[in-house]
Parts: structure tokens; sequence; C-alpha cells
């Protein structure tokens, strides 16, 4: 008699219903790591043409909607357009939808291979990692959306403004110039009041596809407000004093500075943004920092220390590659030796070009863009509709350097006067307005800039 365990027939018997764990798992985990990369395609793997079809079509349907927007609008566009808080919103929730249905495709294909056979442990390893995989990046995406919802809110929603911008301006219509006052408030905790330390309005030519600046020194005096009288003190009160005075100011600070640059240029200003210099400096970190060119060097003893430990800043001639705090040095150093309010502006304006370089940059705000929000949200003011970023970004992106014109207010568009408020600019409005015309033109119309005579 053969023994139980010899018996030919009992072995092939055992070989039959012995789990074939073996090459089960490479094969599911082929066909959950194909539905990873596309819905359907491990449902094809497996012969299951009905479900490679449910799966399939849906997928390849979003995937060549994503191609044809990527054809049709450039990058800064789509992200611009992304932020509008109902799309955001709408995105967000396909986001999980879509996470939703790969995970299901991933499961689907893992478990249907037609095969029997328990999984074993490199199968168990192998779906938990492919699962892990199709999870982060729609993690990602929801995490970053969410701050980005979060910013625009804090940003860009008008109840969230704290700094009585409660009066609503012009706006521009279809194919118009789209003016924004780019403010800099000097708020320090030794202050008394807020001053406007930096003062340009940036003007987009949505045609003709170029930018103009246009800083504003912030001594002005005797600057028309637009209703016939005159502010006697300087500019860079004007926003704290109307502040303090809403019964003669109730459209609130930024308007009333708004409509005393727009009347003293004869433009009208649509839109503000306001950054204080802590907010400044964070912003500069959070992109890595910005890169300037220094044609003279210069050593500013006097210099407050803002950001740093002690009084006083330099720098030398040549490339530099600015911090936070060493960019806002550069930007506001004035009491060198051959620099002025009209040398610091035009500084200004470089640093602004520097940080629109960085920005754009493939790839540079990848991992510091969380940073960058966050700053933004926390220091930034400002009254653009959300409506309006994608074309203010798509020019932004479409403008090159050549198509940036910049100047600063200085002699002999003003004259220098002592006042009661010490040191002061008094405007040759006329002049003004006549370097303004050309600096704004009519759109698609290429703007001249102004350099002061010899």
């Amino acid at each position: 008699m053969t023994p139980l365990g010899k018996d030919p027939l009992l072995l092939v018997h055992a070989r039959q219903i012995q789990p074939a764990t073996g090459p089960v798992d490479p094969r599911r985990l082929a066909a959950a790591g194909l539905s990873a990369v596309l819905p359907g395609l491990g449902q094809a793997l497996n012969r299951r043409p009905q479900l490679a079809a449910l799966f399939g079509l849906p997928s390849l349907g979003l995937v060549l909607a994503l191609i044809v927007l990527l054809q049709l609008q450039s990058p800064a566009r789509l992200v611009a357009w992304i932020v509008a808080p109902e799309v955001l919103g709408a995105l967000l929730t396909l986001n999980l939808l879509v996470l939703a249905w790969r995970l299901l495709a991933v499961g689907q294909a893992f478990l249907d291979t037609r095969r029997p056979g328990p999984t074993g442990r490199l199968g168990m390893i192998g779906i938990v990692l492919i699962l892990v995989v199709v999870a982060i990046p729609h993690l990602l995406v929801y995490r970053y959306g969410t701050i980005l919802g979060d910013t625009f809110i804090r940003v860009f929603a008008a109840e969230g403004l704290d700094d009585g911008s409660g009066g609503s301006g012009p706006v521009p219509g279809p194919g118009q110039r789209i003016n924004v006052l780019l403010v800099g408030v000097d708020a320090k905790r030794d202050r008394t009041a807020t001053l406007t330390d930096t003062m340009m309005v940036a003007s987009l030519d949505p045609v003709g596809r170029s930018v103009s600046l246009l800083s504003v020194p912030r001594d002005l005096v005797n600057v028309p407000l637009g209703n016939g009288d005159r502010f006697g003190p300087k500019l860079n009160s004007l926003l704290g004093y109307a502040d303090r005075h809403p019964d003669n100011f109730p459209q609130g600070g930024v308007r009333a500075l708004e409509d005393a640059i727009g009347t003293l240029l004869e433009i009208p200003i649509h839109y503000y943004a306001r950054l204080d210099f802590r907010g400044f400096m964070t912003m500069v970190d959070a992109v890595g920092g910005v890169d300037v060119t220094v044609a003279r060097g210069f050593e500013d003893p006097g210099y407050d220390g803002f950001g740093f430990d002690s009084r006083g800043w330099s720098i030398t001639e040549g490339e530099h590659h600015l911090d936070g705090a060493n960019a806002l040095a550069f930007a506001r150093s004035r009491k060198a030796a051959g620099e002025s309010d009209f040398t610091r502006a035009a500084r200004q304006q470089q640093i602004l070009a520097a940080m629109r370089d960085q920005v754009s940059q493939a790839g540079s705000l990848l991992f510091e863009l969380p940073a960058l929000l966050d700053a933004t949200a926390d220091t930034v003011r400002s009254d653009v509709p959300v409506d309006q970023l994608p074309e203010l970004a798509a020019i932004l992106d479409e403008v090159g350097r050549d198509a940036m014109v910049s100047a600063v207010i200085r002699h002999p568009l003003v004259r220098s006067v002592s006042t009661r408020y010490g040191a002061s600019l008094e405007p040759d409005v006329e002049a003004i307005r006549s370097m303004a015309a050309a600096l704004f033109p009519e759109p698609g119309t290429p703007p001249k800039g102004w350099t002061p005579p010899a």
C-alpha cells in the first residue's frame, strides 16, 4: 500500500487546489499600476473591454480637455482663472472626484484578474504603495488649492480690508489701460501715523502688451485732489490724514490717495495694492531673493536698520543676490552721498522688475509657494477684482523687459522748496501731465519714457 504522502494521484489533486499566489501578485500589480497611470488601462490588461471603456473614456476626455486648455491659454492666465473663488471651489471638488475615480479603477483592476488565489505579501505591499502614489498629487493639489482660496479671500475680499478703502473708483472698460497704485507703507511701531513711503503707478496696456511704471515722490506738496482743492502737506501723509478725517474724505485714505495721484497725472487710478515693509521682506525671502545689478555702489550710515541688528547699510557696484532685508534696504536707502529720493525710486522699480523675473522663472515657486502665499495674505491688501486677474496675469506673463517703460517724477518736473513740513517738492502740474501723457498713451501705442535733461 502506498503511503498517503506518496500517492501520485493525491499529489496531483493537492497541486490543483493549492492557491497560485506566485504569478497572481505581479499581474494584479501590473493591472493596478496601469490604471493608476490612466484608468481603464488595467481593465484592458485584464481583458475587460466594457470596464476599460467605462473607466477609460471619461479619463481620456478629461486629459484631452486639459491639453486643449493648455494650448489655448497661457499658464499665467490659467493660474489666474483657477484662483477665482467659484472656479477654484469647483476644481477642488473635481480633484476629489478624480481621486475617487482613480482609486476605484486601481482597486477594481487589482482585484479583477480572472485568476484564482489570494493576494500575497508582495501584492499587499505593492497595492498600498500604488494607492499612496495615486493619492499624494491630489492631496497636494487640495492643500495648495485651499491655501490659494484662503489667500485670495484675505487679500482681495472687500470685507477683509482694514485700511479705510471704502470708496470704489473708476472701472476700466474693455481694451482700456488698467492703472494700479502700488503703495509701500511705513507703519513701523515707532510711527504715530501711517506714511506711504513708496508710491508707484503701474499701468498695463492690454492691447500693446506693455507696462508703464511711474514713481511719485513722497515729498510732493500742494497736490490737486480732484475737487478743486489741494493737499498742502506732503503727499505721503494723505492716506493717514484722510483716514483720520472721514468727514472730509468719506471714501477713505486709499481712495483719497488714488484720486489725488490720478488728478495729478490726469489718468484714472482703478485699483491699488498696499504692502508694508515686513511683508515685503517676507515675500522676497519666499521667492529665494532677487538679483540686481548695482551701477554705482553707496554707503548709507543713516539707514534705520529695519530688518538688521544695527543702523547703516552699504552695497558695492556689480551683481548682487539680495534677501528680503537687503532688498528692502536697497529700495529704501536715500541718504548716501549722491543718492536721493529720485535715485531711490529708480531702485524701487529695479527691485520690482527683479521680483517679476524671479517669480516668472520656471519652477522657482515650487517649494516656496506656501510661504509666499502666507506672506501675501498677511501683509498685502488690494481691491483688484478677482475676475480681472486673468487679464492682468496674461499681460505680465507676455510682457518682456523691453516692453516695460519706467520714469520718475523729478527735477525739472518738480522744484525743491522749504515749507512748514520741511524740505518739500513743488510739482509743475502741467509738465508732469505732459510726461504722463507720453508714458500712459492710448492702448496699443508704445509708451515713451522720460529722462531729466542733462
